[in-house]
Protein backbone atom coordinates (compact mmCIF):
# COMPACT_ATOMS: atom_id res chain seq x y z
CA UNK A 1 0.00 0.00 0.00
CA UNK A 2 1.14 3.46 -0.95
CA UNK A 3 1.69 5.95 2.08
CA UNK A 4 0.49 9.13 1.33
CA UNK A 5 1.49 12.74 2.68
CA UNK A 6 -1.92 12.96 4.01
CA UNK A 7 -1.69 9.99 5.78
CA UNK A 8 1.56 10.52 7.98
CA UNK A 9 -0.08 13.76 8.08
CA UNK A 10 -2.90 12.73 9.87
CA UNK A 11 -1.04 10.16 11.76
CA UNK A 12 1.72 12.47 13.28
CA UNK A 13 -1.61 14.68 14.34
CA UNK A 14 -3.30 11.41 15.75
CA UNK A 15 -0.12 10.72 17.95
CA UNK A 16 0.22 14.30 18.91
CA UNK A 17 -3.45 14.58 19.72
CA UNK A 18 -2.75 11.14 22.01
CA UNK A 19 0.15 12.65 23.58
CA UNK A 20 -1.52 16.19 24.67
CA UNK A 21 -4.45 14.06 26.27
CA UNK A 22 -2.03 12.17 28.15
CA UNK A 23 0.19 15.22 29.17
CA UNK A 24 -3.14 17.15 30.13
CA UNK A 25 -4.30 13.97 32.47
CA UNK A 26 -1.04 13.54 34.30
CA UNK A 27 -1.29 17.73 34.67
CA UNK A 28 -4.83 17.18 36.41
CA UNK A 29 -3.72 14.69 38.42
CA UNK A 30 -0.79 16.90 39.52
CA UNK A 31 -2.84 19.97 40.29
CA UNK A 32 -5.72 18.35 41.90
CA UNK A 33 -4.15 15.56 44.07
CA UNK A 34 -6.23 13.35 42.73
CA UNK A 35 -6.13 10.61 40.45
CA UNK A 36 -10.07 10.10 40.03
CA UNK A 37 -10.98 13.33 38.42
CA UNK A 38 -14.44 12.10 37.30
CA UNK A 39 -16.10 9.00 36.43
CA UNK A 40 -14.11 7.75 32.67
CA UNK A 41 -11.23 7.78 34.93
CA UNK A 42 -11.74 4.74 36.09
CA UNK A 43 -15.17 2.99 36.43
CA UNK A 44 -14.76 0.20 39.28
CA UNK A 45 -12.54 2.79 41.60
CA UNK A 46 -14.65 5.65 41.31
CA UNK A 47 -17.90 3.12 42.37
CA UNK A 48 -15.93 2.11 45.57
CA UNK A 49 -14.96 5.40 46.33
CA UNK A 50 -19.13 6.53 46.21
CA UNK A 51 -19.46 3.62 49.07
CA UNK A 52 -16.59 4.55 50.70
CA UNK A 53 -17.66 7.99 50.75
CA UNK A 54 -21.07 6.71 51.74
CA UNK A 55 -20.07 4.97 54.33
CA UNK A 56 -17.92 7.49 55.91
CA UNK A 57 -20.94 9.72 55.79
CA UNK A 58 -22.97 7.57 57.83
CA UNK A 59 -20.36 6.57 60.36
CA UNK A 60 -19.86 10.61 60.87
CA UNK A 61 -23.65 10.56 61.94
CA UNK A 62 -23.24 7.81 64.48
CA UNK A 63 -20.45 10.01 65.51
CA UNK A 64 -22.77 12.89 65.84
CA UNK A 65 -25.36 10.95 67.46
CA UNK A 66 -22.69 9.51 70.17
CA UNK A 67 -21.60 13.36 70.60
CA UNK A 68 -25.27 14.39 71.41
CA UNK A 69 -26.05 11.20 73.83
CA UNK A 70 -22.83 11.79 75.53
CA UNK A 71 -23.89 15.69 76.04
CA UNK A 72 -27.15 14.69 77.33
CA UNK A 73 -25.89 11.54 79.65
CA UNK A 74 -22.96 14.02 81.05
CA UNK A 75 -26.02 16.26 82.42
CA UNK A 76 -27.50 13.75 83.58
CA UNK A 77 -24.50 12.46 85.64
CA UNK A 78 -23.94 16.04 86.85
CA UNK A 79 -27.48 16.20 88.17
CA UNK A 80 -27.63 12.91 89.70
CA UNK A 81 -24.75 13.84 91.98
CA UNK A 82 -25.79 16.82 92.88
CA UNK A 83 -29.18 14.94 93.70
CA UNK A 84 -27.07 12.76 95.79
CA UNK A 85 -25.45 15.62 97.84
CA UNK A 86 -28.80 16.69 98.67
CA UNK A 87 -30.60 13.63 99.90
CA UNK A 88 -27.35 12.86 101.98
CA UNK A 89 -27.77 16.27 103.54
CA UNK A 90 -31.15 15.78 104.13
CA UNK A 91 -29.98 12.44 105.80
CA UNK A 92 -27.83 14.20 108.04
CA UNK A 93 -30.82 16.75 108.99
CA UNK A 94 -33.23 14.00 109.71
CA UNK A 95 -30.87 12.16 111.84
CA UNK A 96 -30.64 15.67 113.48
CA UNK A 97 -34.61 15.81 113.80
CA UNK A 98 -34.76 12.53 115.62
CA UNK A 99 -33.22 13.65 118.61
CA UNK A 100 -36.42 14.24 120.74
CA UNK A 101 -34.72 17.43 122.60
CA UNK A 102 -35.05 20.24 120.04
CA UNK A 103 -36.96 22.97 120.57
CA UNK A 104 -39.60 24.07 118.45
CA UNK A 105 -37.44 26.73 116.94
CA UNK A 106 -34.37 24.12 116.07
CA UNK A 107 -37.22 22.29 114.53
CA UNK A 108 -38.49 25.04 112.28
CA UNK A 109 -34.46 25.76 111.02
CA UNK A 110 -34.63 22.24 109.81
CA UNK A 111 -37.77 21.95 108.37
CA UNK A 112 -36.98 25.77 106.83
CA UNK A 113 -33.55 24.02 104.96
CA UNK A 114 -35.50 20.88 103.90
CA UNK A 115 -37.92 22.96 102.22
CA UNK A 116 -34.68 24.75 100.21
CA UNK A 117 -33.65 20.79 99.68
CA UNK A 118 -36.52 20.06 97.88
CA UNK A 119 -36.51 23.02 95.87
CA UNK A 120 -32.77 22.33 94.76
CA UNK A 121 -33.67 18.59 94.17
CA UNK A 122 -36.71 20.14 91.51
CA UNK A 123 -33.79 22.02 90.29
CA UNK A 124 -31.50 18.86 89.36
CA UNK A 125 -34.31 16.57 88.01
CA UNK A 126 -34.90 19.66 85.17
CA UNK A 127 -31.38 19.42 84.16
CA UNK A 128 -31.08 20.65 80.13
CA UNK A 129 -28.95 20.35 77.42
CA UNK A 130 -29.78 23.38 74.91
CA UNK A 131 -33.75 23.13 74.94
CA UNK A 132 -34.50 19.92 75.83
CA UNK A 133 -35.09 18.80 79.56
CA UNK A 134 -33.37 15.46 80.30
CA UNK A 135 -35.51 14.01 82.79
CA UNK A 136 -38.78 14.60 80.91
CA UNK A 137 -38.69 11.35 78.31
CA UNK A 138 -40.48 12.32 74.91
CA UNK A 139 -42.27 15.90 76.40
CA UNK A 140 -38.47 17.40 76.41
CA UNK A 141 -40.08 20.56 76.19
CA UNK A 142 -41.59 20.66 80.05
CA UNK A 143 -39.41 20.91 83.28
CA UNK A 144 -40.49 17.21 84.76
CA UNK A 145 -40.77 18.99 88.35
CA UNK A 146 -41.13 22.69 88.81
CA UNK A 147 -41.32 24.80 92.10
CA UNK A 148 -45.21 25.93 93.05
CA UNK A 149 -44.31 27.86 96.45
CA UNK A 150 -41.68 27.37 99.48
CA UNK A 151 -40.68 23.66 99.47
CA UNK A 152 -43.55 22.80 97.30
CA UNK A 153 -42.98 20.62 93.88
CA UNK A 154 -45.47 20.08 91.34
CA UNK A 155 -46.36 16.48 90.37
CA UNK A 156 -43.79 14.90 87.64
CA UNK A 157 -44.70 16.46 84.57
CA UNK A 158 -43.15 14.58 82.24
CA UNK A 159 -43.68 10.59 80.29
CA UNK A 160 -41.74 7.46 80.35
CA UNK A 161 -40.71 7.77 76.69
CA UNK A 162 -37.13 6.32 76.02
CA UNK A 163 -34.98 8.62 74.02
CA UNK A 164 -32.82 6.14 71.92
CA UNK A 165 -29.75 6.71 69.65
CA UNK A 166 -28.11 4.75 66.96
CA UNK A 167 -24.47 4.73 67.61
CA UNK A 168 -23.05 2.02 65.22
CA UNK A 169 -24.46 0.13 62.15
CA UNK A 170 -26.18 -2.69 64.51
CA UNK A 171 -25.99 -0.47 67.68
CA UNK A 172 -28.54 1.55 70.01
CA UNK A 173 -29.23 2.62 73.08
CA UNK A 174 -31.36 4.66 75.60
CA UNK A 175 -30.09 7.68 76.69
CA UNK A 176 -32.45 9.04 79.17
CA UNK A 177 -34.44 7.61 82.74
CA UNK A 178 -37.45 9.10 83.42
CA UNK A 179 -37.63 11.77 86.07
CA UNK A 180 -40.15 10.15 88.38
CA UNK A 181 -38.21 7.31 88.55
CA UNK A 182 -35.20 8.60 89.60
CA UNK A 183 -36.50 11.83 91.45
CA UNK A 184 -39.98 11.08 93.10
CA UNK A 185 -38.54 8.92 96.34
CA UNK A 186 -36.25 11.16 97.18
CA UNK A 187 -39.18 14.30 96.51
CA UNK A 188 -41.47 11.96 98.49
CA UNK A 189 -39.03 11.51 101.21
CA UNK A 190 -38.43 15.01 101.24
CA UNK A 191 -41.98 15.71 101.96
CA UNK A 192 -42.53 13.36 104.64
CA UNK A 193 -39.31 14.48 106.74
CA UNK A 194 -41.29 18.33 106.27
CA UNK A 195 -44.24 16.60 107.61
CA UNK A 196 -42.68 14.78 110.35
CA UNK A 197 -40.56 18.61 111.43
CA UNK A 198 -43.86 20.33 111.09
CA UNK A 199 -45.52 18.17 113.45
CA UNK A 200 -43.41 19.49 116.38
CA UNK A 201 -42.30 15.53 116.85
CA UNK A 202 -39.24 13.80 116.52
CA UNK A 203 -38.56 13.05 112.99
CA UNK A 204 -39.76 8.59 112.63
CA UNK A 205 -37.13 6.15 111.67
CA UNK A 206 -39.17 5.26 108.95
CA UNK A 207 -38.91 8.21 107.19
CA UNK A 208 -35.45 8.33 107.71
CA UNK A 209 -35.57 4.74 106.18
CA UNK A 210 -37.15 6.23 103.18
CA UNK A 211 -34.75 8.85 102.72
CA UNK A 212 -32.08 6.45 102.95
CA UNK A 213 -33.75 3.88 100.08
CA UNK A 214 -34.39 6.98 97.94
CA UNK A 215 -30.52 7.90 97.76
CA UNK A 216 -29.84 4.16 96.72
CA UNK A 217 -32.46 4.77 93.82
CA UNK A 218 -30.40 8.16 93.05
CA UNK A 219 -27.04 5.96 93.48
CA UNK A 220 -28.13 2.96 91.38
CA UNK A 221 -29.42 5.74 88.26
CA UNK A 222 -26.24 7.47 88.64
CA UNK A 223 -24.23 4.08 88.03
CA UNK A 224 -26.34 3.45 85.03
CA UNK A 225 -25.76 6.53 83.70
CA UNK A 226 -21.93 5.66 84.20
CA UNK A 227 -22.10 2.79 82.09
CA UNK A 228 -23.90 4.34 79.61
CA UNK A 229 -20.98 7.06 79.35
CA UNK A 230 -18.29 4.81 79.48
CA UNK A 231 -20.26 2.63 76.27
CA UNK A 232 -20.36 5.88 74.88
CA UNK A 233 -17.00 6.11 75.12
CA UNK A 234 -15.67 2.80 73.43
CA UNK A 235 -18.98 3.53 70.84
CA UNK A 236 -16.90 6.71 69.98
CA UNK A 237 -13.49 4.56 69.44
CA UNK A 238 -14.51 2.35 67.69
CA UNK A 239 -16.14 4.87 64.90
CA UNK A 240 -13.30 6.80 65.19
CA UNK A 241 -11.51 3.69 63.95
CA UNK A 242 -13.50 2.93 61.29
CA UNK A 243 -13.12 6.25 59.87
CA UNK A 244 -9.38 5.99 59.86
CA UNK A 245 -9.84 2.64 58.38
CA UNK A 246 -12.18 4.32 55.39
CA UNK A 247 -10.16 7.38 55.20
CA UNK A 248 -7.29 5.21 54.55
CA UNK A 249 -8.76 2.88 51.67
CA UNK A 250 -10.48 6.11 50.25
CA UNK A 251 -6.83 8.08 50.33
CA UNK A 252 -5.53 5.06 48.40
CA UNK A 253 -8.03 4.94 45.54
CA UNK A 254 -8.59 9.11 45.15
CA UNK A 255 -4.80 10.41 46.00
CA UNK A 256 -2.22 11.10 43.42
CA UNK A 257 1.12 9.20 44.17
CA UNK A 258 3.01 12.74 43.47
CA UNK A 259 6.26 11.07 43.48
CA UNK A 260 5.26 8.79 40.56
CA UNK A 261 3.08 11.27 38.92
CA UNK A 262 5.67 14.05 38.48
CA UNK A 263 7.84 11.34 37.30
CA UNK A 264 5.26 10.59 34.79
CA UNK A 265 4.39 14.23 34.07
CA UNK A 266 7.94 14.93 33.25
CA UNK A 267 8.43 12.02 30.94
CA UNK A 268 4.76 12.88 29.07
CA UNK A 269 6.23 16.57 28.72
CA UNK A 270 9.40 15.15 26.88
CA UNK A 271 7.65 12.73 24.72
CA UNK A 272 4.96 15.73 24.06
CA UNK A 273 7.55 17.89 22.57
CA UNK A 274 9.01 15.43 20.74
CA UNK A 275 5.71 15.06 18.70
CA UNK A 276 5.87 18.69 18.54
CA UNK A 277 8.42 18.84 16.73
CA UNK A 278 7.95 15.32 14.99
CA UNK A 279 4.65 17.16 13.93
CA UNK A 280 6.53 20.55 12.47
CA UNK A 281 8.74 18.22 10.71
CA UNK A 282 6.44 16.39 8.97
CA UNK A 283 4.08 19.71 7.84
CA UNK A 284 7.27 21.13 6.92
CA UNK A 285 8.36 18.54 4.49
CA UNK A 286 4.93 18.29 3.03
CA UNK A 287 4.64 21.55 2.61
CA UNK A 288 8.03 21.46 0.61
CA UNK A 289 7.00 18.89 -1.20
CA UNK A 290 3.40 20.80 -2.47
CA UNK A 291 5.50 23.51 -3.37
CA UNK A 292 8.06 21.28 -5.76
Amino acid sequence: MRVTDTMVYNATNTSLANDRAALQAVTEKVSSGKQLNRPSDNPADVRTSVGLNDTLAQINQYLRNIDTASSKVSAMDTALGSAGDLIQRANELAIEGANGTLSSDERKAIAAEVDQLKEAMAQDASAKVGDDYVFSGFRVDKAPYQVTGPGQVSAYAGDHGAIVARIGQSSTMQINLSGDSVFQPAIDALTQLQTDLNSGQPVQQTTIGQISSSLQTILQARATVGARENRLDDAKSSQQSLVTTNQALLSQLEDTDMASAITELTQRQTTYQASLAVTAKVMQTSLIDYLK
